[in-house]
């Protein structure tokens, strides 16, 4: 009788166990998109001080890649834009502080935009950008990465041989 009982609790146990680890507090499941971009901005250490919403949505296609905007999101993100082709990517933005661009760009003059991107509920980057307090616009000079690296500091390139290698990687660009 004690070793059915012994073995009852242990089993308990070990359900108990398994229930409180799945409900831990970075799983998706009932969550918006929203709500997963918002965590994991915040698992990075940033602070939302405002939640901007759905920034866009779109379906990334290879010529996509000839233009301008896209090489230049693509260009700060660890990991290269193929296995996104054809996939559904939806954008959120956040204005956050405690950002490393902060140490750049003066909290008194400056917010920081960060977007998180996201395929299939999935995190799979972003940018951050500095935007004017003045003029409410972004900074001219390119996109940092949702950590606030630049292309150099992520892909070890200069922009001049990144853009050779995406040309030949990803068509020509007429500039």
């Amino acid at each position: 009788m004690k070793r059915k009982i012994l073995a009852f609790l242990l089993l308990s146990l070990v359900l108990l166990t398994m229930i409180g680890c799945s409900n831990n507090e970075n799983s998706s499941e009932g969550k918006t998109d929203e709500q997963i971009a918002a965590v994991y901005i915040q698992t990075l250490g940033y602070t939302i001080v405002v939640h901007e919403g759905e920034a866009v949505k779109y379906t990334l296609e290879q010529k996509m890649l000839e233009d301008l905007d896209y090489m230049r999101l693509w260009a700060v993100q660890k990991e290269e834009p193929d296995a996104y082709i054809g996939k559904e990517i939806v954008t959120y933005r956040f204005t956050v502080k405690d950002h490393p661009l902060e140490q750049q760009f003066s909290p008194v003059d400056y917010t920081i935009s960060a977007i998180v991107m996201l395929v299939d509920r999935k995190v799979i980057g972003g940018t951050s950008a500095p935007k004017s307090k003045i003029k409410n616009l972004v900074m001219v000079g390119g996109e940092y990465s949702l950590e606030g690296k630049t292309l150099y500091e992520i892909k070890g390139m200069s922009y001049s041989e990144w853009l050779d290698y995406w040309k030949e990687k990803y068509g020509k660009r007429k500039e």
